[in-house]
This record gives C-alpha cells, structure tokens and sequence, in this order.
C-alpha cells in the first residue's frame, strides 16, 4: 500500500493539462488587455497626427478662411482618424495685445485678443476672450505685442470595446475623454475668419 501511494504521488500523468486549466484565464486576460490598451494607444496616436495635419493647414492660410473651410476640416479629421471614437474640434485664434513695457502677454501682463473661435459644425461650445486668458503663461509661451497665434483643440470619446473582469482582475480601461492643445504660430500675421470682424 505504501508503495503504490508514493507511486501515486509521483505520478505526472496530466500535469501539462491542469498547469494549462490553470494559466488559461491568465492568458485570455491578457490577450483581451493587449487589444484594449493597443486601442487607447492607437486612438490617441491618430487623433493627435490628425490635430497636427489640421494645425499644419490651418497655418498656410494666406488670407481669412470661411465657414465651408472650417466645416471642411471635421471631414479631414474624420477621415484621419479611422476607428468609430468621434473626434471634435475647436480652432481658436487669438492675438497679444500689450501696448506698455515690456510689451508681451504673460502670465503677468499683457491679454489676449480673440480674433476667433469655432468649432466645424459646432461640435464643441466656442470660447470667449475671457476663457482664453488663463492660458497666458501657462498653456501658451509668451508673446509680443501684435504676436498671434492659434490653437487646435480636438476631443475624442473614446468608449472602450471591452470592459472585462476575468478571474476577479479587472482590465482598467473606462470610457473616457482624450484631447490634444496644439499652439501654432500662422506664416502669415495671423489667421482669420470672414465675417468675425475682428481682424480688423
């Protein structure tokens, strides 16, 4: 009896199999947390080449764009960014405006004058100027007077296709909201828009 026990004890047979019951759920875990995390990096990736790329348009402009153009850019940020997450984006352009010493916008003189802000299609609420000066020395670098720039703001809700718990572990990826804040500095003076009446 004693022989046949320890014999029992020695035993292997099956072993690969209970080792591989075991790590299974461990395994599709991670496959399923591979994809998502893959996803959240891939969402980011093509929404911020996609601000650049309108940024990038929006800076060659030699004279003031329209309101086409500017519903315009929501197709190419569409396009860009394949995927289903829904992309929205804002423009805004702004203008220092510090006649006294030193002359610059920052964060401790100088405001910004709005020149515009929209978003294609009016997917996101337009900024006023007073929204726009908290950026002063914080979001935006210093600028001199009559210095202008403008900023591309893009926001994507991103849902997450899986929210799996396997064995008690959760992958950790909720729906969220991710945005890009590009500051561009137009080869031209500066970028406007037609009818704002503001670039005057």
């Amino acid at each position: 009896l004693k022989h046949r026990f320890v014999a029992f004890l020695r035993q292997e047979d099956g072993l690969v199999l209970v080792e591989g019951l075991l790590t299974m759920p461990l395994v599709i875990w991670a496959l399923v947390a591979m994809f998502i995390y893959w996803d959240v990096f891939r969402t980011i990736n093509v929404t911020q080449k996609a601000a650049y790329s309108v940024a990038d348009l929006l800076s060659r402009q030699k004279a003031d764009i329209n309101t086409t153009y500017l519903n315009g850019l929501q197709d190419v940020v569409d396009f860009l960014t394949p995927g289903g997450h829904p992309v929205a984006v804002r423009i805004t352009s702004l203008e220092c405006v510090a006649p006294t010493a030193p002359g610059v916008c920052n964060s401790s003189g100088g405001s910004y004058k709005r020149l515009f802000s929209k978003s294609p299609d009016n997917k996101v609420a337009e900024l006023t100027e007073a929204d726009i000066q908290a950026w002063k020395g914080t979001r935006i670098a210093t600028l001199s007077n009559g210095e202008s720039v403008f900023v591309v703001e893009t926001q994507v809700d991103f849902k997450a296709q899986l929210q799996t718990v396997l064995m008690g572990l959760l992958v950790g990826v909720q729906d969220q909201s991710f945005g890009e804040f590009i500051v561009t500095r137009p080869r031209n003076r500066r970028l406007c828009l037609q009818g704002a009446g503001t670039c005057t």
